[in-house]
C-alpha cells in the first residue's frame, strides 16, 4: 500500500476512534442557541455534500487516467470542478469555524478534523493542475497518475471524516429524542 494511503486511512481511523469520547462529552449542550446550533447543522450537512460531489469528482478524473484515449480537456473540466469545489467548502469551512462556539462537541470535533484533510486536498489538486497545463503528454505520467490518486484519496478521506461525524451526531439526536425522560417521581 502506498504510504501517503497509509497516512490518510490512519487519519480517518484516529478520527472515527476519538468521536466516541467527544460524544459523551457533551451533546446536548442546553446553553446553545437552537437557532445557531441549527444553523451549525446545516452547514456541516453543506460541507459533507459538497465533499461527497468533490470525492466522486476525483474518483472519476482518477478514473480518467485509466483510459489513453481521454482528452485532456476533460481533464482539465474535472480538475476545474475540483479546484471550484474545494474553494466552496474552505468558504463553508472559515464560516464553520466562526460558528463553532455554538457548535456542540461533536460538530467542534468535525470542523477541527475537515481542516487538515481540505489542506491536503487543495494542495494534491494544485499539484495535478499544474501537472495538466502543459498539455496532453503528461496525462500518461507516473507523477500524473499519483498526484490524481493522492487527490482521490484526500477527498475521500475529508468525507469519510465529515460524514461519519455529522452520522454519528444525527444517531445521537434520534437516540436523544426516544429516550424517556424522568418526571423525578417514582411510582
Amino acid at each position: 500500500m502506498n504510504p501517503k494511503r497509509i497516512l490518510i486511512a490512519s487519519w480517518v481511523v484516529v478520527a472515527m476512534l476519538s468521536v466516541p469520547t467527544a460524544l459523551f462529552a457533551d451533546t446536548n449542550n442546553s446553553n446553545r442557541d437552537a437557532a445557531k446550533a441549527s444553523q451549525v447543522a446545516d452547514h456541516l450537512s453543506t460541507l459533507e455534500q459538497q465533499a461527497a460531489r468533490v470525492s466522486r469528482d476525483a474518483d472519476t478524473l482518477l478514473s480518467l487516467t485509466r483510459n489513453h484515449q481521454t482528452s485532456w480537456e476533460s481533464h482539465t473540466y474535472y480538475l476545474n470542478n475540483l479546484r471550484h469545489g474545494i474553494n466552496d467548502m474552505g468558504r463553508m469551512l472559515a464560516e464553520l469555524e466562526k460558528m463553532k462556539p455554538q457548535a456542540c462537541e461533536v460538530e467542534q470535533t468535525a470542523i477541527e478534523r475537515a481542516r487538515p484533510h481540505l489542506v491536503a486536498l487543495a494542495h494534491e489538486t494544485g499539484e495535478a493542475i499544474n501537472l495538466v497545463r502543459p498539455g496532453r503528454r503528461h496525462l500518461r505520467q507516473a507523477e500524473y497518475k499519483e498526484t490524481l490518486a493522492d487527490v482521490s484519496l484526500h477527498a475521500d478521506g475529508l468525507y469519510q471524516v465529515v460524514d461519519t461525524i455529522v452520522d454519528y451526531h444525527n444517531a445521537d439526536d434520534r437516540l436523544q429524542k426516544l429516550e424517556p425522560t424522568h418526571s423525578g417521581s417514582e411510582e
